[in-house]
């Protein structure tokens, strides 16, 4: 008797094992409360293993998102993964990969660490207000030491590149080179930090609002004199020039 009651429990365990490995993703997030500036489309695979076709973040596109969930981060109450998303070989395309993690029952708290992103240039620039319109192109890569972010930023390490950066011009394409920016965190809003030498003569110290929904430029610019003449036009729709050769400029 003992021993059929033993192989009964033990095949009712098996089948909820079971039933937890295998269990469908599309019926476990298709029910959780996201946050309302992200959709996910089209999800397949497993709740530990799994795809989605699309994610729309704040209005930009995600295509072919996967995941891997790791097991044992759960028993500490943490939702930690392998995420990746995108192409990125495909420089109009957004895409990332890396570690997460988050809590299990509130999705405030975010880190990351070994993580890359790129964002096409364009996408960037539509969601900024600029004194004039700018055709650019080329793509930003963020590479990510590290990052804590629980509603405010609070650590963030790593660096950020402009990759083939040109701008349409009157004569074709302009090449400006490359820039590169440190990331960090400053009284829980993000910091984008660039610094000479560049082409631009470019300096300056982005912030990015905690929610992102603020963004604030402080800079000052010499373009080289290698550039075109149109590109030193365009610079005085920003101001004047100091005696330095400098002009500074604030968005």
């Amino acid at each position: 008797m003992k021993s059929t009651v033993a192989w009964v429990v033990g095949a009712i365990l098996a089948f909820f094992v079971l039933l937890v490995i295998y269990l469908p993703a599309n019926q476990v997030i298709g029910r959780l409360q996201l946050p309302s500036n992200i959709t996910i489309y089209g999800i397949s695979g497993t709740l530990w293993q799994g795809k989605a076709q699309q994610v729309d973040i704040n209005g930009l596109p995600v295509a072919n998102l996967q995941w891997q969930v790791k097991p044992l981060a759960l028993l500490m109450g943490r939702l930690s993964l392998v995420v990746k998303g995108g192409n990125s070989r495909d420089p109009q395309a957004i895409s990332f990969a890396g570690p997460v993690s988050t809590g299990l029952f509130s999705y405030q708290r975010i880190q990351a660490s070994d993580f890359t992103l790129y964002l096409p240039v364009d996408s960037v620039l539509a969601q900024v207000s600029l004194p004039l319109p700018v055709n650019a192109s080329g793509r930003f890569r963020s590479i990510i030491d590290s990052l804590d972010y629980d509603g405010q930023c609070k650590t963030l390490k790593g660096t950020g590149s402009w990759l083939n950066a040109a701008v349409a011009g009157t004569q074709g394409p302009i090449d400006f080179g490359t820039y590169t920016a440190a990331l960090s965190c400053a009284q829980g809003d993000f910091v984008i930090q660039v610094k000479e030498p560049n082409m631009l003569g470019l300096s300056m110290q982005a912030t990015v609002g905690n929610e992102f929904n603020r963004f604030a430029v402080d800079g000052q610019f010499k373009p080289a004199e290698t550039l075109p003449e149109e590109v030193h036009q365009a610079a005085r729709l920003f101001g004047q020039p100091q005696a330095d050769g400098y002009t500074h400029f604030s968005l």
